[in-house]
């Protein structure tokens, strides 16, 4: 299998597996670096521990709760990110070559399909570089939070370091005393590196989502165009015209084959994105609606905007194959279906009535989709202001 590439696909994705020593191409783990991903999955692992035993101690503060459990759901999240790429990962590594397969036929057999893998490949990069650049920048605003406290404190106390409380990026209990500076940097490494692992681990999974997502709706797009052009040859040559027909409707099952392998592989993740995200949204813009407007409201902003983006994505990815698998069924309409032989008819209205179910993106009882991400962010809305009213 060539690891060429002469398109822009996967240079993203290929990029942060990379980043965790992982070889995105080799179904197993032959060919990673282990201690890279040793180096960058152990600090978070071991990281929940303190971030637990902070839920707990602080269950009664709602402020300091919600500060803790915001980093711990982000960090359960990746954990199940990474389980979840280490437990199918040779099911995905296939399905990336199948799919470039499919393509790479296809774009042989009707040139100008190469247009719209080209475009839905420019897609799938440019909302993977600014999903990365979004959680990198919450990633950068928790190591340099605790600086920008710690400084506010001086400036406050009238420079006096006596005083002063060193701070961390994720608040954590430990067994030692970290206002001791020997124990502070390397607790304050722990936490940048968890925040690392949980950034990378995350755009990982996330961004491999994005490429699944626009490549079948590249086929499915495929599909269509090649059937709203396929001439009608009627009386003439029924036989070569059903099979042509049928080519098109192959292309459109492996399509959705396609999209049902992505439904079910990520429906548990699916359903964990938008639970935690939901619960971390309310618990961390209620630290920005607390702290606003002080300078270290921005770490929390971040955090928040990366959240509802996260949640956008993945809201608008699901919408996406709902759509792309939706217009297939248009195109049997466009197609001149009204010239076709008999028995091209009868296979088109078999496949009109399977177009009109769409493919979904589930999380187990709730849908992918825009109307979900709406209902959620109205909802995170009003138990921030229930979490508020309890603080008073």
């Amino acid at each position: 299998m060539a690891k060429k590439d002469e398109t822009n696909s996967l240079r993203v994705q290929i990029l942060v597996y990379r980043l965790m020593g992982i070889d995105l191409w080799s179904p197993t783990a032959v060919n990673d670096r282990h201690l890279v991903t040793f180096v960058t999955m152990g600090p978070l692992f071991a990281f929940m521990l303190p971030m637990f035993l902070s839920a707990r101690e602080n269950i009664t503060e709602v402020s300091l709760l919600s500060d803790t459990l915001g980093s711990t759901f982000a960090s359960m999240l990746t954990l199940v990110k990474y389980l979840l790429f280490v437990y199918y990962r040779k099911e995905f590594v296939g399905m990336i070559y199948r799919i470039r397969s499919i393509l790479e036929k296809e774009i042989n057999v009707w040139p100008e399909a190469k247009e719209i893998v080209d475009a839905e490949n420019r897609s799938d990069q440019m909302l993977s570089l600014t999903y990365t650049r979004c959680f990198c920048m919450a990633g950068v605003f928790a190591a340099i939070k605790p600086f920008v406290t710690m400084s506010l404190a001086l400036l406050r106390d009238g420079g006096d370091g006596s005083k002063l409380h060193l701070e961390l990026p994720h608040m954590g209990v430990y067994p030692y005393d970290y206002q001791v500076m020997w124990f502070f940097v390397p607790t304050y490494l722990w936490n940048v590196m968890a925040s690392y692992s949980a950034v990378t681990m995350a755009l990982c999974v996330d961004t491999l989502l994005f490429f699944f997502t626009y490549n079948v709706c590249a086929i499915f797009k495929i599909a269509r165009q090649r059937l709203v052009h396929l001439p009608a040859m009627g009386e003439a040559d029924p036989r070569g015209e059903l099979e042509a027909a049928v080519q098109v409707l192959l292309l459109h099952q492996k399509g959705l084959w396609i999209a049902d392998f992505i439904a079910d592989h990520y429906r548990p993740l699916i359903f964990l994105q938008f639970f935690l995200s939901a619960l971390q949204i309310c618990f961390i813009g209620f630290q920005v609606a607390d702290l606003f407007p002080k300078p270290q409201s921005l770490y929390f902003i971040a955090f928040v905007g990366s959240l509802l983006i996260a949640l956008f994505i993945y809201s608008r990815c699901g919408e996406n194959i709902k759509e792309a698998s939706l217009d297939f069924g248009d195109g049997i309409y466009e197609s001149n279906w009204m010239e076709f032989a008999p028995s091209t008819k009868r296979v088109l209205l078999i496949a009109s009535m399977r177009a009109q179910r769409p493919c979904q993106m589930k999380g187990y009882f709730f849908e992918a989709s825009m109307a979900t991400f709406s209902t959620i962010v109205r909802s995170a809305m009003s138990y921030i202001m229930m979490l508020r009213s309890f603080n008073v």
